[in-house]
């Protein structure tokens, strides 16, 4: 479940008959957790802990915690920085654009149009591509 840009995990407690939720896009701690015993309670139970959150922190004067801003700090290790940075060049691609692709195909979030170019590719037996995408 989406509400305002944050992110809830829901797990269902069988002994209980409850489905609990918690936010997972604001850090290590969830900002807010919340319980249902159905899945319309369970969406206005997100939203309500989402809206007394962030008017809390309102009234409070405090930030609130942000879903993820999008900026990630990876350790690859020499080699490994080496061979992504040649793979990148190969195709015309900064570092960073070749990571995001890297990563959105491994995530399963890759733009329906990159897939179908790939596959594509791969259909015509080239198992190469000389087009890039941008980010």
């Amino acid at each position: 479940m989406e509400y305002r840009g944050y992110v809830a995990a829901v797990e269902f407690d069988e002994s209980a008959d409850i489905l609990h939720g918690r936010v997972v896009n604001s850090g290590s701690y969830p900002i807010a957790t919340f319980e249902a015993r159905d899945t319309n309670e369970l969406r206005q139970e997100f939203e309500r802990s989402i809206d007394e959150y962030l008017a809390w922190c309102e009234e409070d004067g405090v930030e609130p915690k942000k879903p993820f801003s999008g900026k990630l700090n990876v350790r690859l290790g020499s080699e490994l920085h080496g061979m992504v940075a040649a793979a990148a060049a190969a195709e015309g691609m900064s570092i960073n654009s070749w990571i995001v692709r890297a990563l959105r195909a491994a995530s399963g979030s890759v733009p329906r149009s990159t897939r179908l170019a790939a596959q594509a590719t791969v259909e015509d037996g080239e198992g190469t591509s000389s087009q890039s995408t941008s980010e």
